[in-house]
């Protein structure tokens, strides 16, 4: 059997939803968890995970982000795939 190494993820920014706002999530160098909503402008500890809900890496969506608007936008994407059978 192989021995298989993982890379070590630095991940560390994810969108969430924290009490019904929706902003990002973020572990920093003092091992506390922040949330900043960027429409106030709010910037708070996370001390509790009740209403916490993390919803996905920001670069990583970022990235999906681009690449749909370089191939038209997610709706023109869906709508003109080719629906016949192969």
């Amino acid at each position: 059997m192989a021995t298989v190494v993982n890379a070590p993820t630095y991940r560390k920014c994810f969108f969430a939803q924290l009490h019904g706002l929706s902003g990002t999530l973020a572990k920093l160098d003092d091992d506390r968890i922040y949330f900043f909503h960027q429409e106030s402008g709010d910037l708070r500890e996370v001390t509790s995970y009740d209403g916490l809900v993390v919803l996905g890496e920001v670069g990583l969506s970022m990235a999906q982000r681009v690449l749909d608007e370089m191939h038209g936008n997610a709706a023109r994407i869906c709508t003109t795939r080719r629906q016949e059978v192969l």
